[in-house]
C-alpha cells in the first residue's frame, strides 16, 4: 500500500511499515531533529512541516494514513488535559486529513491513556 505518514518522529513506523511491504509516499513531522533523520532514512520522500498548514490537494494518493499524534495530554504521565489539549489536540488535524482524503486504511497509533480520555471522539470523528 502507499503510506502517508503524519506525526512521522524518526520514522520508526514507516520503517516497520516498509518492512511488511508498504511503501512512503510522504511524511508530516513538524520536530526539526526528526525531519533530519527523515531526511537521512527517506530522502526521495517529500516532507511536510506543521500539520496545520498542510492542504489534502498538495499530498499524494494513498492508501493508508498512518500516524501517532501527541498524547502528552492523554497520557497517564501527562497532563491530563484530554483532547482538548494543545497537543494531544492535534488529532483535528489528523481527522481533517482522513476526511479530505478519504483513504481505503486509516492507522491511529497512540497510549493506553486514549482509552479513558479521547478514544470514543476518535472513533466518532
Amino acid at each position: 500500500m502507499r503510506v502517508l505518514s503524519l506525526f512521522s518522529g524518526v520514522g520508526l513506523g514507516d520503517y516497520g511499515l516498509e518492512l511488511a511491504g508498504h511503501t512512503i509516499v510522504a511524511q508530516v513531522e513538524n520536530d526539526p531533529y526528526c525531519q533530519r533523520i527523515l531526511q537521512l532514512r527517506w530522502p526521495h520522500v517529500p516532507k511536510w512541516g506543521d500539520i496545520c498548514g498542510v492542504q489534502p490537494t498538495e499530498l499524494p494518493a494513498c492508501d493508508l494514513l498512518a500516524g501517532g499524534f501527541p498524547c502528552q495530554d492523554v497520557s497517564y504521565a501527562g497532563t491530563r488535559e484530554g483532547m482538548g489539549g494543545k497537543r494531544s489536540g492535534l488529532w483535528a488535524e489528523f481527522h481533517r486529513l482522513i476526511s479530505d482524503l478519504r483513504p481505503r486504511f486509516v492507522l491511529v497509533e497512540n497510549v493506553s491513556g486514549l482509552l479513558q480520555s479521547g478514544l470514543g471522539r476518535v472513533l466518532g470523528d
